[in-house]
């Protein structure tokens, strides 16, 4: 038999559900998968640059910056894909920087990364690079980066 306490209590929980429900929820996150193109400690930037590539060409003048000529540009398929890179610029050993998500936020696509500071002391540079091909798309891409310490640096 149901008591007269806990007909109220189901009662004011059925309430504050359907109030609720009624509330406009957020647009779910729409993540874009990505695989890694290139990763490297040495890039020849050395400055701090967030770049879209979209095309052959454009990639292997990227490449020759980043790289120094030394190599081919690893293969791209521009006609269904869009190359994504990341170059820290000057930094300490350890660090790096980490795509971390691509997301697309109504018509802009948004690339979401951190960068990592070590603890280490080494004295000398790096200069990190990260490059990942993602599904072509056209419209603005924006990138948003966090600084972050390593979790060991505690």
């Amino acid at each position: 038999m149901v008591t007269r306490r806990t007909f109220q209590l189901l009662t004011l929980s059925m309430g504050l559900f359907l109030l609720s429900c009624g509330k406009k929820l957020p647009p779910p996150i729409n993540v874009i998968s990505q695989n890694q193109i290139y990763y490297s400690d040495e890039s020849h930037m050395t400055e701090v640059a967030e770049m879209v590539i979209r095309d052959a060409n454009s990639w292997r003048q990227v490449w020759g910056q980043a790289t120094g000529g030394v190599a081919e540009p690893p293969a791209a398929d521009f006609q269904s894909k869009m190359l994504v890179m990341v170059n820290g610029g000057r930094m300490d050993p350890g660090d790096r920087v980490q795509i971390d998500r691509l997301e697309r936020r109504g018509e802009e696509l948004v690339v979401m990364y951190r960068v990592i500071e070590d603890c280490g002391t080494l004295e000398s540079d790096v200069f990190p690079i990260q490059v990942v091909s993602v599904d072509r798309r056209g419209g603005q891409v924006k990138f948003e980066s966090q600084h972050v310490r390593a979790p060991h640096c505690r």
